[in-house]
């Protein structure tokens, strides 16, 4: 399979979270065209679905989400293909961001990938509110299109082992036609520059408070600040009213430049998830020579080497994750050498260009394969 043309599919935030991805893909083919879904669309029909599934909600007290119904599924893939469609041109290869609808609801002669953060299973399983289906009937549809998707896919790209395993034991996917090539963070090199230690500064992604595990954070705080006074945590993502001494919650940060001051002035990164499938925010952190305190799940442990680039603690303790954090913070030399151990795996594993020539890599030995 030749490719000259590849149309990039998925939702529009998505896309864009991954430009830089785009570009570096750029350099192995002719032409990239970026083909968003158009979530505007589904206004209407989340409307008439809030109806039709209002019954259901006050029965299982449980929440509905029109985003992640069959319908939605069903609806957003059709949407997709139709646009490919009309292409003056078609794509050599469609690559398809995530697995919450596929780039065709019928067959094709087109081939696409899919790019893979979680399943739905996973999702289930580890953190059930992304599940939110009214009954086992509406389950048992979403999971059969979702693995119909998986199964007329040319090739899958999963950004961790986790999530490769669950494709294989859960929906049956054979283990050669996944290939396992990671994610990067929201930068397009990484960085070379100087990172200083001594501020005592923690910083936490509080976007979701109770997934990301917000109040171990605040808990093993209040311990490390009883033996460092001068610890100081600042909690970006969203504002949480939070009032405590030496805790900074500055909400949404979206300046590339107010983000890179951050992080140049903090001195560890806690990510202490209760679920969390491959967190882009811990890898910026690394990219800039943070060491990362992350817990033992999903796709985390293999981002962070314990006891190498950073932490990863099996015991989901307020003691445990306050005695680390105070072992760090204690010790500039370690966090020195775990810093520059951090960057070693950037600069060779978490970024775009090596992410790309995995893909790339993996397209062509499928072709191989198959032909």
């Amino acid at each position: 399979m030749e490719m000259k043309k590849i149309a990039i599919t998925g939702d529009p935030s998505f896309i864009y979270r991954h430009q830089d991805l785009w570009k570096v893909m750029s350099s192995y083919v002719e032409k990239i065209e970026i083909i968003p879904c158009n979530d505007t669309l589904l206004i209407k029909g989340k409307a008439l679905y809030s109806k039709l599934s209002y019954a259901f909600s006050k029965k299982t007290l449980k929440p509905i989400s029109f985003y992640k119904s069959s319908e939605a599924f069903v609806f957003k893939s059709k949407q997709i293909e139709q646009k490919i469609k009309k292409l003056k041109s078609p794509p050599d290869l469609v690559f398809h961001l995530y697995g919450m609808y596929s780039p065709f609801h019928h067959k094709s002669d087109i081939h696409y990938t899919m790019y893979l953060d979680y399943t739905m299973i996973l999702g289930e399983r580890n953190w059930p509110q992304w599940a939110p289906f009214t009954d086992y009937r509406e389950r048992n549809k979403w999971l059969k299109l979702e693995q119909a998707a998986y199964e007329r896919a040319h090739h899958l790209f999963s950004m961790s082992k986790q999530v490769k395993c669950s494709l294989v034991e859960d929906y049956g996917i054979p283990p050669e036609k996944i290939s396992v090539v990671g994610v990067s963070g929201n930068y397009q090199e990484p960085y070379e520059g100087p990172k200083s230690f001594g501020s005592k500064q923690i910083l936490f992604n509080g976007s979701e408070f109770a997934r990301k595990g917000g109040d171990l954070v605040l808990e093993a705080f209040r311990k490390v600040r009883y033996v460092l006074p001068d610890t100081k945590l600042v909690i970006v993502g969203k504002d949480l009213k939070i009032d405590e001494e030496g805790v900074n919650n500055i909400g949404n940060v979206s300046s590339r430049s107010e983000m890179f001051n951050l992080f140049l002035n903090t001195d560890l990164v806690l990510a202490p998830a209760r679920c969390d499938p491959f967190p882009l925010f811990v890898i910026e952190a690394m990219n800039y020579g943070i060491p990362c305190i992350v817990s033992a799940n999903d796709g985390m442990p293999e981002i962070v080497d314990n006891e190498v680039n950073g932490i990863v603690i099996n015991q989901y303790k307020s003691d445990t994750l306050a005695t680390q954090i105070i072992r760090l913070l204690s010790d500039t030399s370690l966090l020195r050498v775990m810093s520059n151990k951090a960057r070693d795996k950037v600069k060779t594993q978490l970024n775009w260009h090596s992410v790309a020539e995995k893909i790339f890599q993996s397209l062509s030995n499928s072709t191989n394969d198959k032909s």
